[in-house]
């Protein structure tokens, strides 16, 4: 089999935001578990949330995408060079041969749960401007990234939640 160089890589994560804060925390044996203060949640628990996610702005042009797990993917892209490492390698080997490949948590469902505290009292729709398929489904991280990075090769997102 060939090897596969990887030019540069990121990690992002509850441990860390970039290479360098998630080696650190791994060489520490640092926990990335909090208390939970999430929203409306009111039981004692621990999340594994990631800082600086809610203060992750997207384009305009991708206001579609709106969720916390598409901040998270846009804040991944801003660490280590990322995302101008991926617009050299477009440019190189041409947007059409670069691609993907994500794994994933639940998505945006936060969005949906929004969505669904707003359905219509009658007949139970959901609001209009809901977007299920840039938010909620689990292509819409890789979807979101392809887009932002102006790609058109594969993309592929691998659902891990509860993993």
């Amino acid at each position: 089999m060939k090897p596969l160089l990887l030019k540069n890589f990121t990690a992002t994560s509850c441990i860390g935001n970039g290479a360098a804060a998630t080696l650190e925390s791994l060489r520490q044996q640092r926990s990335g578990l909090n208390i939970c203060e999430f929203e409306t949640v009111d039981i004692e628990t621990h999340v594994g949330e990631v800082s600086g996610v809610d203060d992750a702005r997207l384009p305009e042009n991708l206001c579609k995408f709106e969720c916390r797990n598409n901040r998270l993917a846009e804040l991944a892209l801003q660490q280590d060079g990322f995302f101008e490492t991926v617009q050299q390698a477009a440019e190189r080997w041409g947007r059409r041969r670069v691609g993907v490949f994500l794994g994933t948590s639940t998505a945006g469902i936060l969005q949906t749960e929004l969505a669904y505290r707003q359905r219509d009292p009658v007949t139970g729709a959901l609001p209009p401007r809901f977007e299920y398929a840039s938010t909620h489904n689990s292509f819409s991280v890789a979807d979101y990234v392809r887009r932002r990075c102006g790609l058109y090769g594969p993309a592929v997102a691998s659902s891990c939640a509860c993993a």
